[in-house]
């Protein structure tokens, strides 16, 4: 099968141009298309395999069970991969739905083929199949977005992945306390997300992570199991302000216990926070946000909900806090606004 006689402006096909620049202009096409122009003819088909293709695989936009996945490891994975992103069937409600993407025989081999390996993200993934010890130890990025994870996956990461700076298990549920136990000793972390529904973290372990993530500049707890309970909250975040003095970025959105007296403490002693989102925080309104604003000067993106503005407008709350932008959650459907 010939080239095809996709015509430029100048009335030339795109067959004519230089490899250099077809192989720059098939860098910007998703895997799937990729996989398609290879079939076009030998010499595309030689360009898609040239391995700068292949340093970032974005497989987000399709669901690939083990068979398929094998395939594209097979085909077009090497030493170049940087990073890869996988998604499975958990949110489908159909049979497929426990289906595995990944294997610890998949693992392995992208332990041998990838020894770059830097990232994995995982979306909608049962990975309740796999031997937690397997992931690649030059892993300086993991997602377990909405996935189904086996008790004790956390256990041995300190050891396992000790280069390990960026983590996020949003909406996977049975992430909790016992796991955060054992991740506190990978003390090298630098970004923890825990959103969407991780209700089986609580306070406690807020101060476990104050007390031993110490190199934290991100944190994001939305939407969590994170109560007053006991004044633990106050302890949490006396625990913070001492041990997170280089925290940037700060995300407790839906912390019902967070008090204007507890923000402000904990503005007091966060000197570095840049981004800060209490969207959903009942407690904390407009007039409360004013009466601290010199301990908001820092800030450069404040989050908050509707409801929390009183009525008042962005504008007003920007001119108090000088450089700092303020956004609204929208749509809020928080339940301070019912």
């Amino acid at each position: 099968m010939g080239p095809s006689p996709v015509l430029s402006e100048n009335g030339k096909k795109i067959s004519d141009l230089p490899e250099n620049l077809l192989l720059k202009i098939f860098g910007y096409l998703p895997v799937k298309e990729l996989c398609i122009i290879g079939r076009v003819c030998r010499q595309w088909r030689r360009i898609v395999r040239d391995n700068s293709l292949w340093r970032h695989v974005d497989l987000l936009n399709y669901r690939l069970d083990l068979k398929k996945m094998w395939k594209v490891i097979r085909s077009h994975l090497s030493e170049c991969l940087i990073s890869i992103k996988v998604k499975g069937f958990m949110d489908t409600g159909k049979p497929k739905s426990g289906a595995h993407s990944l294997s610890d025989a998949m693992l392995n081999d992208l332990k041998d083929r990838c020894p770059n390996l830097e990232e994995i993200h995982l979306k909608n993934c049962n990975t309740t199949n796999l031997n937690p010890k397997l992931f690649p130890s030059t892993l300086v990025k993991l997602t377990l977005e909405n996935c189904a994870v086996q008790p004790g996956l956390m256990k041995n990461f300190s050891q396992d992945l000790p280069q390990l700076l960026f983590l996020n298990v949003s909406g996977t549920v049975r992430f909790d306390d016992i796991e955060l136990s054992y991740l506190c000793q990978a003390e090298q972390l630098k970004v923890l997300i825990i959103v969407n529904g991780c209700y089986c973290v609580s306070v406690e372990s807020l101060s476990k992570i104050a007390q031993n993530l110490k190199n934290l500049l991100e944190l994001e707890l939305a939407d969590t199991g994170i109560k007053n309970t006991n004044q633990n909250l106050e302890l949490a975040v006396h625990h913070m302000t001492r041990n997170l003095s280089s925290l940037q970025h700060l995300n407790f959105k839906g912390c019902a216990s967070l008090s204007p007296v507890i923000l402000q403490n904990l503005l007091s002693g966060l000197k570095k926070l840049k981004i800060l989102n209490i969207a959903c925080c009942s407690d904390v309104k407009y007039t409360s946000l004013v009466s601290m604003e010199q301990n908001m000067k820092g800030l450069r993106l404040l989050e908050l909900c509707e409801s929390q503005m009183e009525g008042h407008n962005i504008e007003g709350l920007e001119s108090l806090l000088l450089e700092c932008s303020v956004h609204l959650v929208e749509p809020c459907t928080c339940k301070c606004q019912r």
